[in-house]
């Protein structure tokens, strides 16, 4: 791996983060009609790649509740870096020093974060390793926010299973080609605005959106768009297999697929899970329902259920283009 460093942002950077932002606030606020009929007409295609299992379609109610502009949800047009931004070519990161932070960046290989409060935003990350970013389980106040994760769809040896794994604050991000999207560890976590999507990996994966197994506390998963276009397993999964989990909250979500499309599950042992909350999820049935619950009893209110439809209005740029062609 490569020494830790820093990277500094110039006032041109800062200018381009702010452009994009107010972009960005413009295009979540206005979209043409003209605009939204020929994006359906493209992203329909590629939504017919994404295996979406027929009777999760099916499942889903002629009278649903009113539809969302894709705009409203994370997608490839409103996640990762500004489109106009010129990365700098990287190698692999170790990150030692606390209060680091990588900016506008195109890092080939993985991240490994040793370190309090680092940052690693606006930068593109591809790598077949055990996870594309690793933060080290001790380690607190870390943000990921405006990036592009992908796993590569790596082999079954051990690589390319995770985008994101560790504690802390993940926001904007676009993963995929991952097992699984972000494998959360400890407590305070908001993760929030993230596309996960196009899970891909090699042998024979377990594929989640965001991955929970215990040991996880006083975490929100709010305002994100999750598709798992598998039969298995979720977009969304809480388990109790390595210690207890308390206080997560759902809410806000776009969330498709899998065999159930959200699990919490406590079937692993004795570890309790308590105070799960979700709540005003856009949800699209996976393989055999919507939901799985054992041995726990989320609350669970105003969950509609138009999941897949909004799913065919998102942009998935150039990932989609991909499955379309295949």
């Amino acid at each position: 791996m490569f020494p830790a460093r820093r990277a500094m942002r110039s006032d041109s950077l800062e200018g381009q983060r702010r452009s994009w932002r107010g972009a960005r606030g413009l295009a979540l606020g206005h979209m043409r009609w003209g605009g939204i009929v020929l994006e359906a007409a493209r992203v329909a295609v590629a939504v017919a790649a994404l295996q979406i299992p027929a009777a999760a379609v099916a499942a889903e109610p002629n009278g649903a509740s009113k539809l969302a502009f894709a705009s409203h949800w994370p997608d490839a047009s409103n996640t990762g870096p500004p489109r106009d931004l010129v990365l700098k070519p990287s190698g692999p990161l170790t990150i030692a020093v606390s209060g680091t932070t990588i900016s506008g960046l195109d890092i080939q290989g993985g991240v490994v974060v040793n370190a309090d409060n680092v940052t690693i935003e606006m930068s593109r990350i591809s790598a077949s390793a055990w996870a594309v970013i690793k933060i080290d389980p001790h380690r607190t106040g870390v943000v990921v926010r405006d990036c592009t994760i992908d796993g590569q769809g790596a082999g079954p040896d051990g690589n390319g299973n995770q985008g994101i794994m560790g504690q802390g604050t993940f926001q904007r991000n676009n993963i995929s080609n991952v097992e699984n999207g972000i494998v959360l560890t400890g407590r305070d976590n908001l993760i929030e605005h993230n596309f996960i999507h196009d899970l891909n990996a090699g042998g024979a994966p377990h594929y989640d959106g965001i991955q929970i197994d215990g040991g996880i506390s006083d975490t929100v998963i709010r305002q994100n768009t999750i598709i798992n276009s598998h039969g298995a397993a979720g977009a969304i999964m809480i388990d109790n297999e390595f210690g207890p989990v308390s206080n997560i909250v759902i809410e806000g979500n776009l969330l498709a697929g899998g065999s159930y499309t959200v699990y919490s599950d406590a079937k692993f042992n004795d570890n309790p899970i308590s105070g799960v909350s979700i709540t005003d999820n856009h949800i699209g049935s996976g393989q055999y329902g919507p939901t799985l619950f054992r041995r726990n009893r989320p609350t669970y209110l105003r969950n509609a259920t138009d999941g897949w439809r909004l799913v065919r209005n998102l942009d998935f740029g150039s990932v989609a283009a991909q499955e379309a062609i295949r």
